[in-house]
């Protein structure tokens, strides 16, 4: 009689596990979550300030001591800009060839996002600000929905040394 009564306790107690299971899961579905085309946007950033992409680019030439201001300077400027990952959907490739190149692992920019140097600009819609800190070498991505706000997304990663190529 006793056994029963804990086997049925149990039951009960897996039953209600079980059901109060998919509220937690809703929760976390609720909860605030980074905007997938911001992460992307700095997706894109950390893809084109990574040691390897680094000195495959004409920034180790320009830059050989490079510092994270050094790359912003680079990246927006015209020889950087030139090595920027395609847009999504940008007309560059038909929607196989842009699949092909996804395979490669190179990051696409998502379309209708800005990525912007040092501070957000207002004027503009949805943007990943990419700021350098020399002092701590390291790159910040703050991303905003709206560039009135707050950032909904701060990343911040270790530029690499370099060494002089």
């Amino acid at each position: 009689m006793m056994l029963e009564r804990i086997n049925k306790l149990y039951f009960w107690y897996g039953i209600g596990f079980i059901l109060v299971l998919p509220l937690f899961y809703l929760s976390n579905c609720s909860a605030p979550t980074e905007n997938i085309e911001l992460r992307k946007g700095i997706d894109v950033l950390r893809y084109m300030s990574s040691e390897g992409q680094l000195k495959r680019s004409s920034f180790i030439a320009g830059y050989p001591e490079g510092t994270p201001e050094d790359f912003l300077n680079w990246m927006f400027s015209e020889m950087g800009a030139a090595e920027w990952p395609p847009y999504e959907g940008g007309m560059e490739f038909s929607p196989e060839e842009e699949a092909m190149v996804k395979k490669t692992g190179i990051p696409f920019i998502p379309k209708n996002l800005l990525l912007i140097p040092n501070e957000p600009e207002m004027e503009r819609g949805r943007q990943v600000v990419i700021i350098a800190d020399n002092e701590n070498n390291q790159l910040i991505a703050e991303g905003y929905e709206d560039p009135a706000e707050l950032p909904v997304v701060i990343k911040k990663w270790a530029f690499p040394e370099l060494g002089g190529g």
